[in-house]
């Protein structure tokens, strides 16, 4: 006989109606498996345990001391808000360096039921369950607003592995509140004003959820943590939160020491990249040294190869003239770089993640690390508008980010310009600062932003002229060419 089948006995007393000890077992029968949600906590630790994963790996780094140190590092106060953190979902972390085919494929498969199934996997702001259509709706804008505010992904082949967090909303509770939270705090940052109370709920929920993961055994260890604290840390430099931008990063250096230090991002160019754009806003902001990076000790250039015969005689020479040696060998790298993306682009295609992240590291830091005291000096000049430039690698629709310390210096370095140019490089080299400045860091309406421009501009009169003068110094086509139109035409006005 079937296991699947069970007989009852009848009642002598009542024939049509079984005992209750076997209406316990019918519905027992009747009821298994059904009376289950796919988005509870239950089914998630299924789904999770249905994975293969890795056993656990275990370090004598990550003892309580060190978990509490991670947990205080992200500690924020948010104590305006008046909400109380919600019973999401345990977190179901994947502990691989990177998340395998088979991992990825049974998470695509349990995201496809909640999708057909519509289950909620936390509560909204008005502690109602949130459907998983309206958190799909929420990851796909957080995606939107993420690949318009990094442009280069259009012309960096980063792995595609990173970007396989979709899961991660319906089965890690701070990182779905982190979504939440970087939509709200993106859309009050383009409004023009403060976080609304929304805003505020995630960003407290984030938090919560974040120092809970965290306190847990190997918390650390998922990558999503560090998706989460870099969405806060970067959210916080847009509101000049100074305080949370510092605790974010020290949790994150902390993080990624236990996590093997600058081998952690060896298959990580993403995620290097995201690390190294906070230190440059950081620095940018405050003008203090970076928080997260370490002073060069090598400041040779990042090519292993000659530099290219094309460059000779041209404007990298006569930068060398006129700045430290050590800017100037930044200076060349960095105009490799950029040859080199609009090389693949032309060509329809784009540069590896990792050559592309190694080299960019190498200029930024040096950059950073580099000081020169006389402002009006063709060296702090040259180095501020390389910066500058690094900024605009990170945008935002409708409004610039704030870089106080960066705006204020490279306004007092291009005052001093002037518009006596002694060849035509040098003509060209100031456009390019001021157009730079103008799509970064300063405001083309500025009158004497505008008056220098026009003595120098001479007879460029189409955009054209301007941007084929631009790709001579530091430019890159598919990712500034937008912003560098619309700098052009606002200084031209």
């Amino acid at each position: 006989m079937p296991e699947a089948f069970a007989f009852v006995s009848a009642c002598a007393n009542h024939p049509n109606k079984p005992a209750n000890a076997d209406r316990f077992l019918i519905r027992s029968h009747v009821m298994a498996g059904r009376n289950k949600s796919l988005g509870s906590r239950r089914s998630l630790r299924e789904a999770a345990r249905q994975a293969a994963t890795p056993p656990k790996i275990y370090t004598t780094a990550t003892d309580c001391g060190d978990r509490h140190a991670l947990r205080e590092s992200i500690e924020t106060s948010p104590d305006s808000v008046d909400a109380k953190p919600d019973a999401g979902p345990q977190n179901v972390r994947d502990r691989n360096d990177k998340r395998s085919g088979k991992d990825f494929e049974a998470a695509c498969l349990q995201l496809d039921r909640q999708i057909r199934t519509r289950s909620g996997v936390f509560a909204s702001l008005d502690n109602t369950e949130t459907a998983c259509g309206e958190l799909i709706s929420e990851l796909t804008t957080y995606n939107s607003a993420k690949h318009a505010a990094f442009p280069l992904k259009y012309t960096i082949d980063f792995d595609e592995a990173e970007d396989s967090c979709v899961p991660w909303i319906f089965s890690n509770t701070a990182f779905a509140h982190s979504v939440f939270y970087a939509t709200s705090a993106a859309n009050d940052f383009r409004l023009g004003r403060p976080y609304t109370r929304p805003t505020l709920i995630h960003l407290r929920r984030t938090i919560r959820s974040l120092n809970m993961q965290l306190g847990e055994d190997g918390g650390h260890l998922d990558d999503s943590t560090i998706y989460t604290i870099v969405t806060l840390a970067m959210l916080a430099t847009l509101v000049g939160d100074l305080i949370a931008v510092r605790a974010h990063m020290v949790g994150l250096r902390r993080i990624i020491e236990l996590r093997g230090g600058e081998s952690f991002f060896v298959e990580r160019p993403k995620q290097h990249f995201m690390l190294e754009r906070l230190d440059l806003a950081w620095s940018a902001y405050s003008g203090a040294f970076p928080r997260y990076s370490c002073e060069p000790t090598d400041w040779r250039s990042a090519f292993t190869g000659p530099q290219a015969v094309s460059d000779e005689g041209g404007l990298a020479s006569i930068v060398a003239m006129i700045v430290d040696a050590r800017l100037s060998t930044v200076f060349q790298d960095f105009q490799r770089l950029t040859r080199l993306i609009n090389a693949y682009a032309n060509e329809d295609g784009r540069l590896k993640g990792d050559v592309f992240q190694h080299v960019l590291a190498s200029i930024q830091r040096r950059l950073l690390w580099l000081r020169f005291s006389q402002v009006d000096g063709w060296s702090e000049r040259l180095r501020l508008g390389m910066l500058a430039y690094l900024t605009t690698t990170f945008q935002l629709s409708g409004r610039k980010v704030s870089y106080d310390y960066l705006s204020a210096r490279y306004r007092r370095s291009c005052q001093a310009l002037g518009a006596c140019t002694a060849s035509d490089d040098m003509r060209t080299l100031k456009a390019w600062l001021l157009v730079v400045g103008a799509m970064s860091v300063l405001e083309p309406s500025e009158p004497w932003l505008g008056a220098i421009w026009h003595e120098i501009a001479g007879s460029w009169r189409e955009w054209e002229d301007v941007q084929h003068q631009l790709e001579s110094v530091l430019w890159t086509n598919k990712v500034q060419d937008e912003a560098g139109k619309s700098a052009y035409e606002a200084l031209t006005f």
